[in-house]
């Protein structure tokens, strides 16, 4: 799809329909949990956006392997998608319908980086500098990546807010080689 406005507008009414019935949440978690299987499982993927296979049988593959797994309204939501032939847009929605969710729900998710594993009293701290920043509740996934060397780097949405010794060395490099450097 890579449509951001399209993804948008399908995310948005997917989110008025789980507020209407008071089941955010739970679709928030399973479309989050259907994202990651088709990502971990891109036949899946392939095999609904594809042309070759009817929509009925969507359908039904959809049934199967999520039926019993996901709200009813996520799954109808999902037929949706195949009837207005929008289903290979199904991963932008997620992405946008997240977003929203996180909103509606009065939380934001953001994703730290650090060179080694960050302490719980760092985390905590972090959490509620953050959560004084953006007014919202934070839930933090942390991964380590020693490539990153010091410092920490947060990711909230298109948000990034990079204070890694790695970042700022390759700053003071770019400094150093635009500056005017003349020999007296």
């Amino acid at each position: 799809m890579r449509n951001r406005a399209v993804a948008g507008r399908y995310a948005r009414a997917l989110l008025e329909v789980c507020l209407e019935q008071g089941v955010l949440e739970g679709v928030a978690e399973s479309y989050a949990a259907v994202a990651a299987a088709l990502d971990e499982h891109p036949r899946l993927g392939a095999m609904l956006s594809g042309p070759q296979i009817a929509e009925d049988d969507k359908k039904a593959l959809l049934e199967k392997v999520f039926g019993d797994k996901v709200e009813p309204v996520l799954l109808r939501f999902f037929h949706l998608l195949i009837d207005k032939r929008r289903i290979d847009g199904l991963r932008d929605i997620a992405e946008e319908f997240h977003l929203l969710a996180e909103e509606a729900q009065g939380r934001r998710f953001a994703f730290v980086e650090t060179a080694v594993p960050l302490p719980d009293d760092l985390a905590g701290a972090l959490r509620e500098k953050l959560s004084a920043v953006t007014g919202k509740r934070i839930d933090l996934e942390t991964k380590v990546d020693p490539s990153v060397i010091g410092g920490v780097r947060v990711t909230m949405g298109d948000r990034v807010i990079d204070g890694t010794v790695r970042t700022n060395m390759a700053r003071l490099r770019q400094r150093l080689l635009e500056a005017d450097v003349r020999s007296g």
